[in-house]
């Protein structure tokens, strides 16, 4: 009988495997004089049956068999029984089993169990993915210190996990530490290594530039080129820069080069949402999806989809799903925060942009989120705090500076104070279009059209956006150059066709242009009646004249 269920286990018949080991460990519990098999025997039958439930993502199940086995084990080792197991069977051992557990326990969404169980294993037994499994978990609990420590013991057996490397220097651990215990393990690797420990040291440390600059000299590097592992790092370095269209390149880059590829395809759809490419949007969220169901990347895609085709409600099921499957995933309370802020439901969005902020401190697009929360609650003091932390936790930078000229700019008793930080931001990026608007537009409430006109032309010797050549025509209409403002609102309306408020402002303007016209056209009449007039008057009075 054992051996029947060993062959099944073999072959990978989980569902044959889970019915036969059933009867057999039945038979063994039912008939204890009739010696089907030895204990051994028995427990080794028990862990197959376990295995053939995880397979089939029976997890509870498989859960409490794994426990009965280890009891059994415990059993055996105890009473030392004589039937001692042939030297042709392999039993799996208890650390494994454990391992079992702490995966059956993780699939249930049981973390702080899960912990539990590995944290049971000796530190001398706890092998490289034991350590690994624990040092993921040490740092969703806040238990930094442990998880270093476990990423270590990972690297010290395994000097190239790159996992534990990225684990160490995203808790702070210095790149030239990091490289130090990588070389004690693999002395003999080659420059790529250092580099690219440069690199990932450099991002986790958010100096994104230096990041960018360093992982870009690896991607331009012959042997490396191409490699979408480095590509993603060097997308999410521009992502977190704010350097959007060109993170936006290098992601398309990367889903050309593997299409299966899911990491960061979640920061890929949030571009494409964000530039309107609904068509790529609906395609990449349809590929993400057929290749799995299990991961929260394609539900967050298709969330995006939904968002930018204005069926928010089903956005918000989406980015639940994406939440369920991953519940620290920052993207899932992201777009869900967005998807009600659509829906005015403001008291609702905030904890989920706040959730993200905490998972993700770094993170520009959860300070604007929440921020526009507060903006929308009219608690404006929260929201320049809030904007004043994104300064001192990213940095004095062209995106943080407007982040807080533009709260300011929307409190009325303190517009005026914006401007000296838009110029800063203007000064550090000056292709940041929003620091570019948001000043037009205060200018625009002074009515300073001229130096309002003067920025705007600048801006477009560089750009061409709708915003901007609208912005223009809003302006010159002010300055009543009507042609001009037409001209603009043309070029408008061919870059966003769609756009209804560059449509209305171009019939106002002809409207204008036209009375304008008509005004014209009676005084001009009105002076020839005159002319005429005084013509006759005068003609009159001469003919009076002789006549006397």
């Amino acid at each position: 009988m054992f051996e029947h269920v060993k062959q099944l286990h073999e072959c990978e018949l989980y569902n044959d495997l889970k019915h036969l080991a059933s009867i057999a460990l039945s038979l063994c519990d039912n008939n204890p004089e009739t010696e089907l098999m030895s204990l051994p025997q028995k427990y080794q039958c028990m862990v197959f049956y376990g295995n053939s439930l995880f397979h089939l993502q029976e997890h509870h199940r498989a859960e409490d068999v794994y426990k009965k086995a280890l009891h059994l084990r415990k059993a055996i080792n105890k009473e030392k029984v004589k039937d001692k197991p042939s030297p042709n069977l392999e039993l799996t051992d208890e650390v494994e089993v454990k391992y079992k557990i702490y995966q059956c326990l993780m699939a249930t969404k049981q973390c702080r169990e899960a912990m539990v169980v590995l944290q049971g294993i000796s530190s001398k037994q706890r092998t490289p993915k034991i350590n690994l499994a624990l040092a993921k978990l040490y740092l969703r609990v806040g238990m930094d210190r442990s998880a270093i420590t476990s990423y270590k013991e990972v690297l010290r057996e395994c000097p190239l996990a790159l996992e534990a490397m990225t684990g160490l220097m995203s808790l702070g651990v210095k790149g030239p530490d990091v490289a130090a215990l990588v070389m004690n393990g693999a002395p003999n690797t080659s420059d790529w290594l250092s580099l690219w420990i440069k690199g990932q040291a450099q991002l986790s440390q958010r100096d994104y530039t230096s990041a960018v600059s360093t992982l870009s000299s690896l991607d331009n590097q012959s042997y490396l080129r191409d490699n979408t592992q480095l590509l993603n790092s060097l997308a999410e370095s521009k992502f977190c820069d704010g350097q959007y269209t060109q993170a936006l390149a290098l992601f398309q880059r990367i889903h050309a080069l593997d299409p299966m590829q899911m990491t960061n395809m979640d920061l890929y759809s949030y571009l494409l949402a964000k530039d309107r490419k609904v068509k790529d949007l609906l395609k990449l969220s349809q590929q993400l999806l057929k290749i799995t169901e299990q991961s929260a990347e394609p539900w967050i895609s298709l969330g995006y989809y939904c968002l930018a085709t204005r069926k928010v409600s089903k956005t918000i099921y989406f980015a639940q799903k994406a939440n369920t499957l991953e519940p620290y995933n920052i993207e899932a309370f992201l777009l869900k925060g967005t998807a009600l802020l659509e829906l005015k439901k403001v008291d609702d969005a905030t904890p989920h942009m706040k959730e993200a902020l905490r998972l993700a401190p770094h993170r520009y697009e959860a300070y604007t989120g929440l921020i526009q929360c507060y903006m929308a609650l009219y608690r404006h003091r929260e929201a320049l705090t809030w904007a004043g932390k994104a300064i001192k936790t990213l940095g004095t930078t062209a995106r943080t500076l407007t982040l807080y000229a533009s709260v300011l700019a929307k409190t009325p008793t303190v517009t005026a104070k914006a401007k000296p930080y838009l110029e800063k931001a203007m000064k550090l990026d000056p292709s940041f279009l929003e620091a570019v608007y948001i000043m037009v537009e205060i200018l625009g409430q002074e009515q300073q059209y001229d130096k309002g006109i003067e920025i705007l032309r600048k801006q477009l010797e560089t750009h061409s956006t709708c915003r901007l050549h609208q912005m223009l025509a809003e302006f010159l209409t002010q300055t009543h150059e009507h042609q001009e403002a037409l001209d603009q609102f043309s070029i408008a309306l061919s870059l966003d066709p769609s756009n209804v408020r560059v449509r209305e402002g171009m019939e106002r303007v002809e409207k204008q242009n036209d009375m304008g016209l008509e005004s014209a056209y009676d005084v001009g009449v009105e002076d020839m009646e005159n002319s005429e007039e005084e013509v006759r008057i005068a003609t009159g009075q001469r003919s009076t004249g002789k006549r006397r």
